[in-house]
């Protein structure tokens, strides 16, 4: 798996990752992670555009980094999965736990309506 990550603006993340999250990628998406965490940022954008593949291993650390950042205030949000990884995401209820988008679009710090609307 390949995570890279870019700063929109001081406040949001994106980490873009492409390939499978399972059990093999874990230290690539914990390293990810971690060069985020770093800066207690309020938005975090998870771009699956390119993610091919999600298993149980790879929804137990969405789950794990829900858990850790929401402790910090963090707001993780999917964004742009494939219809195969969104399909697994739908039936194991992830949907419940993070807001799933369309777009990796960050809005303007002038936006006033909610950030990321939950779908």
């Amino acid at each position: 798996m390949v995570v890279n990550t870019t700063q929109p603006d001081q406040d949001t993340w994106v980490i873009g990752f492409s390939g499978k999250l399972n059990f093999e990628s874990r230290n690539a998406f914990h390293g990810g992670m971690a060069k985020v965490e770093q800066t207690s940022p309020r938005h975090i954008i998870l771009d699956f555009t390119d993610l091919t593949y999600i298993d149980s291993a790879g929804l137990g650390l969405l789950t794990l980094a829900h858990r850790k950042l929401s402790a910090i205030s963090s707001r993780l949000v999917i964004a742009n999965p494939q219809s195969a990884v969104r399909d697994i995401l739908l039936l194991t209820n992830i949907d419940k736990m993070f807001s799933i988008v369309d777009s990796v679009a960050v809005p303007s710090p002038r936006h006033k309506a909610p950030v990321f609307p939950h779908s």
